[in-house]
């Protein structure tokens, strides 16, 4: 793993995809689940609020189910943000120096070099490197992976909520809730 790798999780950001492959598990689970409620709201007379718990721990045990593994990988990762910290942050410290010495302190005389001078982009491409490291996420999850998750959730679900909301109400909450 190299702390300075552009997927911001050590070159392991692959393993963040891994939780979309259980969409489909997570799909059908809660398709199966979701049914049964919907069947107890249309014919017994049961209420949305009645299932918050089971929500909850559905929504729970995906996630733990589908992320869980990644955790492995966060001791791992916090380690290699830290120890790229300190050992770039003294390459920046020796590169800064020099570069302060060379054009603050004695630069009289070479201001017509300075807009040209390697050492200007070397500088701020160091200091773009530095920002990767500090950037570091230590839990290897893909964003878009975790969407396909949480769709894979709550889109098999709708039908037992829309046995009680008006589409119109639980759209404008979903668009409120993205935003």
């Amino acid at each position: 793993m190299v702390p300075t790798h552009p997927d911001g999780h050590g070159g392991l950001g692959f393993l963040g995809l891994t939780s979309a492959a259980f969409a489909p598990i997570a799909f059908s689970a809660t398709a199966v689940i979701a049914a049964t409620w919907r069947q107890d709201i249309l014919h017994h007379g049961a209420h949305l609020i009645n299932f918050k718990l089971p929500a909850i721990v559905l929504v729970a045990l995906t996630a733990l189910v589908a992320l869980g593994p990644l955790a492995f990988f966060i001791p791992r990762l916090a380690g290699v943000r830290r120890k790229g910290i300190l050992d770039y942050g003294i390459l920046g410290q020796l590169h800064s120096v020099e570069f302060h010495q060379k054009w603050i302190l004695h630069r009289a005389g070479h201001e017509p070099e300075f807009l040209t001078a390697a050492e200007n982009s070397t500088l701020a491409d160091y200091g773009q490197v530095y920002e990767i490291i500090e950037g570091m996420n230590s839990f290897p999850a893909d964003n878009g992976a975790l969407y396909t998750l949480a769709a894979a959730v709550v889109i098999p679900a709708l039908p037992a909520i829309l046995a009680k909301i008006p589409f119109a109400v639980v759209l404008s909450d979903l668009l409120k809730a993205l935003r």
